[in-house]
């Protein structure tokens, strides 16, 4: 069979796919295994290595018959040499990706930003399929902004649109990884939906989610935020509230900037979506200097596989 591998580098987890040429993943098997961020560059690659020696195996594919390697990471990057200039939430710098892969896989490889490949993805086939100027905004462990325009990424001039995660909604707030203060992210992501549950957890605010946790710390997660909202726990749903607060912010920002057509959110954090997709709406409308209808926000059809299928659009467009 004739097709190309996709993988999808985030800080959490990476996942890898094979598709068909007609953009069919074959037998909708994704494989997905935790990143260890934490470890260093060289353990994040050597478990990217050991996810796609996989692929190859559970399929039984030879590497002749696929067209290369399509590739989501978050940025910025240097698309033409392949490199990841520089990951702050993994800590990678200047990491070759493209040339290593090549050198382990023998094929060619792709790569571009996840959150680009995940506006590639919903505009060539998801919730804006057919619209030309569209933004796709992913909350999961950071923030970040695909911009098509005129049915193109638009990358701007060193590969770097788009990291609307890291522009500062408050320069006299908490230190980034980026070296910045009070980035966009520190305040709307996944991460930091954590971080303000340990904060305010240590301050001993109750919830059902620290009960969960056992006060542990470590312990906490997105997934207990979420199940303690579901059960109507008055802390889950304030930080939701402030979660989509934040995230109208960011949004009224992009669409006063851009004037799309419609937003796509993705990422993690909109698995919880109910508990603040009104608050989201009221505050991008009252911040929007043209008006902004409730249809121009859109979730994800692809969800947890956008950046894959965006990553096989890369491949087989190229």
């Amino acid at each position: 069979m004739n097709g190309c591998l996709a993988l999808d580098i985030g800080g959490t987890k990476t996942s890898a796919a094979l598709f068909t040429t007609e953009g069919r993943i074959v037998d909708d098997y994704v494989k997905t295994i935790p990143t260890p961020a934490n470890e260093g560059e060289e353990a994040v690659y050597q478990s990217i290595k050991k996810l796609l020696t996989h692929i190859f195996e559970h399929f039984g594919i030879r590497r002749e018959a696929l067209l290369g390697i399509g590739v989501g990471s978050p940025g910025p990057l240097d698309r033409t040499n392949g490199i990841i200039i520089h990951a702050p939430l993994m800590g990678w710098r200047d990491f070759p990706i493209a040339k290593r892969l090549n050198a382990d896989f023998g094929l060619p490889v792709s790569i571009d930003n996840d959150a680009n490949l995940g506006a590639l993805a919903e505009q060539r086939c998801g919730a804006v399929q057919g619209l030309r100027n569209v933004l796709y905004l992913t909350v999961s462990t950071g923030c970040g902004c695909g911009i098509m325009i005129d049915g193109k990424i638009y990358h701007g001039k060193n590969d770097g649109a788009g990291e609307v995660g890291h522009l500062s909604i408050d320069p006299e707030g908490p230190e980034c990884p980026c070296g910045g203060r009070g980035c966009f992210e520190l305040y709307a992501s996944g991460t930091a939906l954590t971080a303000a549950m340990r904060t305010d957890m240590a301050s001993g605010k109750s919830s059902l989610a620290f009960e969960a946790a056992g006060y542990r710390p470590e312990a906490l997660s997105g997934a207990l935020l979420h199940e303690a909202a579901e059960k109507g726990d008055a802390y889950a749903l304030e930080l939701y509230r402030r979660e989509g607060y934040y995230l109208g912010i960011g949004i009224a920002n992009l669409f006063n900037i851009f004037d799309a057509e419609a937003l796509v959110l993705g990422g993690g954090v909109t698995k919880a979506k109910r508990f603040f997709c009104d608050t989201l709406i009221e505050t991008a409308q009252k911040r929007c200097i043209q008006k902004l209808e409730r249809n121009q926000i859109r979730y994800s059809e692809l969800n947890d596989r956008v950046v894959l299928h965006g990553a096989f659009f890369l491949i087989k467009e190229q």
